[in-house]
């Protein structure tokens, strides 16, 4: 059976007139209009919106209403309406007779292909698709854009049929507080000649529901590889980040560091409130919603928060799951970097934000606490967050540079080991547990001190996949196509793969993955990276073994340093939906950065 996205640049846009009220109006203006867009199937064979593509798998599109008490609407006396495929070749029908009805929802279900006995399928929607918060009444006509998505997972990515206006990588997509919007900020937009990749203050917002993407007001610092917080306003916070990029190695190592592939430069030392406009897109066609400006300020942030290049950066949030708001102060922790000396940092710092925006319209920052220091300094470790302390993970100098003990503010006796050479011994510290004054190393065998690790973060586990490991003070090529590692966070051990074989990466190293939870069905998602650019690849957190094809598969893109979001169950339909932004195909000036947005629902 042909695929029923088979349309070109994939816009699919009917339009349906539905008169309100009976047979009292027939007006074209009484009722509503429906717009629809479908996803873009890569292989596409149609050059244009021709009547055969639109309709040939659909067996019927079904449309139901339901208000916001959860009743359904009628419909011409129906609790719903469906059009077959028959009527859907002449565009031209009426369906009379919807009741008023006020902060409604309308889902759409599309059938297509034919059921077990070569009848067209009418009974397992195959994509669906939704608008919330609608209102119909009588003389008034209601519009709704809706996108439609698929039903059941895909083994490949389908592409909205619109991109974003700026191409981009090392960029953050957030999650709206409406579930429905994806902000889109900042990143790289591409890499000159000498290797240098300069970053953007553009964003631009994506509209789930309807598949419209709006560019909206830049921030006000340049900034990519930063982090970004969901506010209780709708609004998201932007902290640190660098403006500049390389791929070239350096021309000098760090003290007791390996030459580094990858040099981050112009830290940024601001934190940044970004409002969105908003409502939602088809809130703004009805005119339904409160009007919010498009805006953004600098927060007063104190001096004494050192945020640096090579720094990796933890949130932890506590949200509430019956509200969706943030219930406590988000804890900030900024660990290691490279200060403006050039000096590696063995330093952990904390600060609190505390999200007044519900009730006072603020947000406000504390004042930054050392919170620990190691026994070596650490350039971007994996981090892990775990009953107050955080969990840190490669990035450390040769074994000869560090120590194995224990740093405490108290007045104790150290202990001192020292360490050996990566010639005569086989250990080294690659991690570290840090508490409050205090931190703990974990050691392990030299090649498990990773750098540019990807990793993702659960309750209990961190999960460390592909970096370079240091072997004998050099970052190397893997010979393991992509270690992939499990760290316990109480006290962290960590177990590999059977084979040790994890990630597709062509007998190299993957660095600058998206890896992202996806907790519904307990796997990892890695998404592109060096040296694994096109692929998309699913690990088991129990086995953590790759998950054949059709699950991991190529991409149509290349994407180095893209991200992802998930919307959560309910939002458009039963399941998760995964969104795909950015990523270059290459970190240097014959790369180019994605604008396209794919997704796939988990």
């Amino acid at each position: 059976m042909k695929n029923l996205l088979r349309l070109f640049f994939v816009i699919f846009s009917i339009f349906f007139f539905v008169s309100c009220g009976g047979d009292e109006s027939n007006s074209e203006d009484d009722g509503a209009s429906f717009s629809f867009r479908m996803m873009r199937d890569a292989e596409s064979e149609c050059s244009e919106m021709q009547l055969e593509c639109l309709t040939l798998d659909i067996s019927a599109i079904a449309f139901k209403i339901i208000d916001g008490e959860g009743n359904t609407v009628l419909i011409n006396g129906k609790p719903g309406f469906s059009v077959s495929r028959q009527q859907l070749k002449d565009f031209d029908f009426k369906v009379t007779g919807i009741e008023n009805a006020t902060h409604a929802t309308l889902l759409v279900s599309v059938f297509t292909g034919t059921d077990s006995t070569g009848q067209p399928n009418v009974t397992y929607a195959n994509y669906e698709g939704r608008a919330a918060g609608l209102n119909f009444t009588k003389g008034k006509t209601t519009k709704a854009a809706i996108l439609l998505y698929p039903v059941a997972p895909k083994d490949k990515e389908l592409e909205m049929p619109k991109k974003l206006e700026m191409p981009r990588f090392g960029h953050t997509s957030t999650v709206l507080l409406d579930k429905k919007r994806v902000l889109v900020a900042g990143g790289f937009v591409s890499c000159g000649d000498n290797g240098q990749c300069a970053a953007t203050d553009s964003v631009e917002i994506i509209d789930i529901e309807s598949g419209e993407i709006e560019p909206l007001k830049p921030m006000t610092t340049k900034r990519a590889m930063h982090t970004a917080i969901p506010l209780n306003d709708g609004s998201v916070l932007f902290i640190g980040g660098v403006q500049d990029f390389s791929a070239k190695e350096q021309d000098t190592a760090f003290d007791g560091y390996p030459l580094l592939p990858y040099v981050q430069k112009n830290a940024v030392t601001t934190i940044e409130k970004y409002m969105p406009s908003q409502p939602n897109y088809n809130f703004k066609i009805n005119g339904l919603g409160s009007s919010v400006e498009n805006k953004t300020e600098t927060i007063t942030v104190p001096e004494e928060i050192k945020f640096m290049t090579f720094q990796s950066i933890f949130v932890k949030q506590t949200v509430a799951n019956d509200t969706g708001y943030n219930t406590a102060p988000i804890e900030v922790f900024l660990v290691g970097g490279v200060d403006a000396e050039g000096k590696p940092s063995n330093k952990t710092y904390k600060f609190t934000i505390t999200d007044s925006t519900i009730g006072e319209g603020t947000v406000s920052v504390s004042t930054v606490t050392e919170f620990a220091e190691t026994s070596s300094p650490m350039i971007l470790p994996a981090l892990a967050y775990s009953n107050g302390s955080i969990f840190a993970v490669g990035g450390r100098p040769a074994p000869s540079a560090a120590s194995t003990r224990d740093t405490t503010d108290e007045d104790t006796t150290e202990e001192t080991t020292e360490e050996p050479t990566a010639e005569s011994g086989s250990t080294g510290v690659v991690a570290s547990i840090i508490s409050e004054n205090e931190s703990r190393d974990i050691e392990a065998d030299l090649s498990s001190n990773i750098f540019f690790a990807n990793s993702a973060a659960s309750d209990n586990a961190l999960y460390t996949l592909g970096g370079m490991p240091n072997k004998s003070g050099e970052l190397t090529d893997s010979d393991q196509n992509g270690v992939i590692r499990k760290w316990d966070l109480s006290n962290g051990s960590f177990e590999t793969p059977a084979n040790s074989n994890g990630l597709s990466s062509n007998g190299k190293n993957v660095a600058f993955a998206k890896t992202i939870l996806d907790e519904r069905n307990n796997r990892l998602i890695v998404i592109g990276g060096t040296s694994a650019e096109n692929m998309y690849q699913v690990i088991n957190t129990a086995s953590l073994e790759k998950l054949k094809d059709p699950t991991s598969h190529y991409m149509t893109d290349k994407r180095i340093m893209p991200d992802a979001s998930i919307i959560p169950a309910g939002t458009i339909g039963s399941r998760p939906i995964l969104i795909i932004t950015g990523g270059t195909s290459a970190l240097n000036n014959n790369g180019s950065a994605a604008n396209t947005i794919k997704i796939n629902v988990l």
